[in-house]
C-alpha cells in the first residue's frame, strides 16, 4: 500500500512539473522577443511591425515607446501629446525623471534623453496634426547637455512642412537654450518662461513652440507653433529620435 501511495505521489509532482516547464517552453516560443528601434525596423517589405512597440534600451535601463514606420521607423519617441490626458505643467524633477505613460501621453526624462544623445548622434522629428493635416519638422542632429548644464539644446538645421519661415523660428528658436520649468527659471527672459508659458521647455525669450503647454488652448500658454508668420495650434503632436548612421544625416 505504501509502494503504491509513494508512486501516486510521485506521478502528481511529475505531471505539475511538466506542465509548469510546458507554460515556461510556450511563453518563451509564443511571447514576442524585444526588437532594437533602429532604422529599417518596419519596411513593410521583408519586415512589419505594429505602428509601436514598447522595447528596452539597455544604454538607459528602462522601456522606451519605438515609432517602426515613418521613413523607415526606427524613432524613440520622447513625447507625446494625444489625449491631453496628462498635466506637463511640472517641476523640475518630473522633467528630468521623466512622466506619464508609454501607451498614453509622456515625456521620457531629460536625464534618459541626455544619456541616448550622448552615447550616440541622433537626429529629431516633430510629427504634430494641425486642422486635421499632418506636419513635420526634422532636424538633422539632437542632443541636450547634462543636469548641470541644466540639459540645454543642441539642435541641427530645419526641414520639413510645418513651417519654419524665418531662420531661428519654430523649435529652431530654442537651440542653445537650458531647460526650464516653473521651480527653476534658467531662460534668458526677464521673467520665468515656464510660468508664463505654463510648460516646461528650452525657453529663450520665451518660445516660437510650445509642444508641452496646455492642452488645446489656442493661446502662447497653449501646444503652439510659429513658423514666422503664424501661429498654429495642434492637437496632436510626437517628438522622436533616431540614431544618425555613420558619416551621413539620415
Amino acid at each position: 500500500m505504501e509502494y503504491f501511495r509513494s508512486w501516486f505521489i510521485l506521478d502528481v509532482e511529475c505531471n505539475v512539473y511538466l506542465q509548469f516547464a510546458f507554460v515556461i517552453y510556450f511563453l518563451c516560443i509564443f511571447t514576442p522577443q524585444p526588437v532594437v528601434c533602429e532604422r529599417g525596423m518596419g519596411d513593410d517589405v521583408t519586415k512589419t511591425f505594429p505602428r509601436y512597440v514598447i522595447t528596452t534600451d539597455k544604454s538607459i535601463q528602462r522601456q522606451v515607446l519605438c515609432e517602426t514606420q515613418k521613413d523607415g521607423g526606427g524613432w524613440i519617441v520622447i513625447q507625446r501629446r494625444a489625449a491631453g490626458d496628462v498635466d506637463f505643467y511640472r517641476d523640475w524633477t518630473a522633467y528630468r525623471d521623466g512622466f506619464g505613460s508609454l501607451t498614453g501621453d509622456f515625456w521620457l526624462g531629460n536625464e534618459a534623453i541626455h544619456t541616448l544623445t550622448d552615447a550616440h548622434p541622433y537626429k529629431l522629428r516633430i510629427d504634430v496634426r494641425i486642422d486635421g493635416q499632418e506636419l513635420f519638422a526634422e532636424y538633422s542632429s539632437f542632443r541636450i547637455e547634462n543636469e548641470s548644464d541644466k540639459y540645454r539644446l543642441r539642435l541641427g538645421s530645419y526641414s520639413g512642412t510645418i513651417g519654419e519661415s524665418s531662420v531661428g523660428r519654430g523649435h529652431s528658436y530654442s537651440n542653445d537654450q537650458r531647460f526650464s520649468t516653473f521651480d527653476r527659471d534658467n531662460d534668458r527672459h526677464a521673467s520665468n518662461c515656464a510660468i508664463l508659458s505654463h510648460g516646461g521647455s528650452w525657453y529663450n525669450e520665451c518660445h516660437n513652440s510650445n509642444l508641452n503647454g496646455i492642452w488645446l488652448d489656442k493661446s502662447t500658454k497653449g501646444v503652439c507653433w510659429y513658423d514666422g508668420k503664424n501661429w498654429v495650434y495642434p492637437d496632436y503632436t510626437e517628438m522622436k529620435l533616431r540614431k544618425l548612421r555613420p558619416s551621413t544625416s539620415s
